[in-house]
């Protein structure tokens, strides 16, 4: 008994130490996809636009198509770069994952800024009038 109750306290707290702690309200991207390219792997979408925190921002996307029997999903890894009104640079790692839903694609990522931000970013793609709209939520 005693060692079943130790199995669960133990439990409880090394899920505590995985969570994602996601701190206020997100933060507002929108932009266009500027070029998409098609690669025999997947492809690669950039995209730009603008953001009140880091100002310009220019993204890219590039996907992989990693399980042949879902052609609507898979991982991509990616990069931005952004410049603000006074000319600071900061810049990203992305990595997660892509779905295709008709005209629409979603992409749910993990970033990790430059000036020691971390974001859960959540991104909705529409492919025929290419607009981009993001939320990003601070998980530091």
């Amino acid at each position: 008994m005693k060692n079943i109750f130790l199995t669960l306290v133990f439990g409880v707290f090394s899920l505590n130490t995985f969570a994602l702690d996601i701190n206020g309200e997100p933060y507002e991207f929108t932009g266009s996809i500027s070029t998409i390219t098609l690669t025999d792997d997947g492809g690669v979408i950039n995209a730009v636009g603008e953001t009140g925190q880091y100002g310009k921002v220019w993204l890219t996307y590039n996907l992989n198509l990693d399980n042949p029997a879902t052609p609507n999903q898979g991982s991509f890894t990616g990069r931005a770069v952004a410049i603000d009104g006074d000319g600071n640079r900061n810049s990203a790692t992305r990595q997660g994952v892509w779905e295709r839903k008709g005209k629409m694609m979603h992409f749910k990522s993990l970033d990790d800024v430059s000036d020691g931000n971390q974001y859960l970013c959540i991104t909705s793609v529409n492919l025929i009038d290419d607009s981009l709209e993001m939320k990003f939520y601070s998980v530091k």
